[in-house]
């Protein structure tokens, strides 16, 4: 008896000195003992935490809140809302001061997008109205001042050439100028297309159904640091991924929703 004690001294002396040998002086553990035996050496720590007193001045909004983007680099928020006579694009610092408010342009915004890098700061916003600025994806300057528009303003459709949307969900922009759309929210159009910073069709997936590279309302998309794009594919209750550059298929993850396909996708780089 004596002999397996010492035995289970000396193994537990042995993972201690293995744990506090990599925290120390850099060794990383295997994989399964740093699983197994990982120690906490400070308190958790918290990710989020909501700030009710974000914003300043919550009377600005005056509509039905709808989206909302970071320009981290400037320390800018943007945020959408929806409704009559309203600005749409509210912008505020970090800190919740209030900026300014636009309104030019912009029928029913669904998804922003901030593209902020040293070279380019600029606002992306996907319109889904059905007035004569809808059915569009437009760009506009960090002062609102309209930059580009992709799409038939006021006219939805299928075509490539030149490019139409029905219900553009939402996009992803790189620093490359490289952007990945997910246009349909409803409608026409299930589809998932990058375009080049010069507005051409580098690849697309577009047709309905549950198969792989199918959808049934893409409405969120984003791209992870691994180079893979991922889709929300609501309708399906799945989320898709695919490679950025050639735009081949991965995988899906199909059998974690249950009641409600996903609304969005974010990654997170910790």
């Amino acid at each position: 008896m004596a002999r397996f004690w010492a035995c289970v001294a000396g193994a537990g002396f042995f993972l201690a000195f293995l744990v506090l040998h990599s925290r120390f002086c850099g060794f990383r553990l295997p994989p399964h003992l740093h699983f197994a035996f990982k120690i906490s050496w400070r308190a958790e720590e918290i990710l989020y935490r909501l700030d009710v007193d974000w914003p300043m001045y919550s009377e600005y909004f005056t509509g039905a809140t709808f989206c909302v983007a970071v320009d981290s680099l400037n320390g800018l928020v943007y945020v959408a809302q929806r409704g009559d006579n309203i600005p749409k694009v509210l912008v505020f610092t970090e800190d919740g001061y209030f900026l300014r408010a636009w309104n030019y342009t912009v029928d029913t915004p669904h998804g922003i997008f901030a593209a902020s890098t040293l070279h380019e700061q600029s606002v992306w916003i996907t319109d889904v109205g059905s007035g004569s600025y809808g059915h569009t994806i437009k760009k506009y300057n960090s002062f609102g001042d309209l930059v580009q528009v992709l799409g038939t303003p006021g006219k939805k459709g299928t075509g490539l050439n030149p490019l139409q949307f029905d219900n553009p969900a939402e996009l992803y922009v790189e620093d490359t100028g490289d952007i990945y759309i997910v246009d349909g929210d409803g409608g026409l159009n299930n589809r998932l297309i990058k375009l080049s910073q010069d507005y051409m069709i580098l690849w697309l997936h577009g047709e309905n159904g549950t198969g792989p590279a199918k959808f049934n309302i893409p409405h969120s998309v984003t791209v992870d640091s691994a180079g893979r794009v991922w889709v929300a594919d609501r309708g399906n209750k799945r989320l898709q991924v695919f490679d950025k550059d050639s735009g081949e298929w991965l995988g899906a993850w199909n059998n974690c929703f249950t009641e409600e396909g996903p609304s969005s996708v974010r990654c997170l780089s910790l």
